[in-house]
């Protein structure tokens, strides 16, 4: 097969997987923007989830479906919460660390939730119930806490994401394993991003 040839079969491949494709370009480019603290990112955010409710729809991936819902209340809720807080200094939403308390909540609300997700989805015709409960639990604890603006969210999305390329490349959603792959790498930035912010902020404070 020519160049030519390649080329054809590369243009045919996007006109069969448009919509993941399109997707997955705003996923990377909310988490680019996440990472930077821009209010954009939640624009992005909507239109990705939005491309992937029916993504995963087709995929059969329906807690993954049902977290895509979320995702997009949430983004609403993001955005809402990032704009309100900068429009007064004095209440403006800061990037913190959770305390130890509230990590063995979150931890405890993880496991329980991924068990009843797994559980619930054993109802339906995915193939795999057990991994898609574990990603949505996840996903549901780790866009609470990008909202609140927790460092740790990063962490929770980096093992979700790992997580999740393992699946999506078992249901040969290729557009969607190589999005996963690029914001994972993302999220390990944008955690030290984030993590020189603090920094910053408390050395502010000393002055």
């Amino acid at each position: 097969m020519g160049i030519a040839g390649v080329f054809e079969e590369v243009i045919r491949w996007i006109a069969l997987n448009y919509l993941e494709v399109i997707g997955s370009i705003l996923g990377i480019v909310y988490v680019i923007l996440a990472t930077k603290q821009n209010i954009w990112c939640w624009y992005a955010g909507i239109v990705n989830v939005s491309i992937y409710i029916f993504v995963f729809i087709d995929a059969r991936l329906y807690g993954d479906m049902a977290l895509q819902m979320f995702y997009l209340v949430m983004s609403f809720y993001g955005w809402y919460k990032w704009k309100y807080t900068k429009t007064d200094k004095k209440s403006e939403l800061r990037i913190s660390n959770i305390s130890l308390n509230l990590f063995w909540l979150i931890l405890a609300i993880t496991i329980v939730l991924s068990v009843g997700f797994g559980y619930l989805l054993t109802f339906t015709n995915t193939d795999v119930p057990r991994w898609d409960g574990v990603t949505t639990a996840l996903g549901l604890i780790g866009t609470w806490m990008t909202a609140k603006k927790y460092i740790e969210n990063w962490l929770v999305w980096i093992v979700a994401n790992i997580l999740c390329v393992g699946i999506y490349f078992y249901k040969e959603l290729y557009p969607t394993v190589g999005f996963y792959t690029i914001i994972t790498i993302l999220a390990i930035i944008g955690y030290y991003q984030w993590k020189k912010e603090i920094k910053k902020t408390k050395s502010l404070e000393l002055q």
